[in-house]
């Protein structure tokens, strides 16, 4: 089940969204920015929602403010204000995916919300993928430095085949360390 987080200063917007999607959703609500940021270290948040206009914070320095220690959940900026400065700093700054305007329509937002999580797991698993990727690339340029220094020094290997294979495994030596290039 998806799990969403939304953050408001009005209590009946998040009592109204707790009711609409608590069927649907594993519902995260708050009125308090440092309690999202809580929520967000203990829980597998994959939606965050804010609103845009609260007193003490605005969604787009919410999100600015949470970017570097949560960068995979995806940004919903919420707002019964038509700002379209607000909409550039959510864009610029904030990174969202969308901008929802009051009220919301719920089988919109819930159509909007189960993208933004297919988004957030597919950003994971692309970080994931290319983690595991970056090590198992050292792990076979080792090798292939391994494999290049034996055939150097192997007694029965004839040396144009030793000047071949080294020539090929320099090759992919330099095209692990620069995969850009062409091998």
């Amino acid at each position: 089940m998806i799990h969403v987080l939304y953050l408001d200063d009005e209590e009946h917007n998040l009592t109204a969204f707790r009711a609409a999607f608590r069927r649907d959703f594993h519902v995260h609500v708050t009125t308090v920015p440092s309690e999202a940021v809580r929520i967000l270290q203990e829980h597998p948040i994959e939606v965050v929602i804010s609103d845009q206009k609260m007193p003490d914070i605005s969604g787009v320095e919410f999100f600015e403010m949470i970017m570097a220690d949560h960068p995979d959940p995806v940004r919903m900026l919420l707002t019964g204000h038509a700002d379209i400065d607000a909409v550039i700093d959510a864009i610029n700054k904030g990174r969202i995916y969308k901008y929802i305007s009051k009220p919301w329509n719920e089988a919109e937002l819930k159509r909007l919300v189960e993208e933004a999580a297919e988004l957030c797991r597919v950003r994971r698993r692309s970080t994931k993928l290319n983690e595991s990727y970056a090590k198992n690339l050292l792990a076979l340029r080792e090798a292939l430095s391994q494999v290049k220094q034996q055939a150097d020094v192997h007694p029965s290997l004839p040396a144009e085949d030793k000047t071949s294979w080294g020539t090929a495994l320099e090759r992919a030596i330099r095209w692990i360390e620069h995969p850009e290039s062409d091998f």
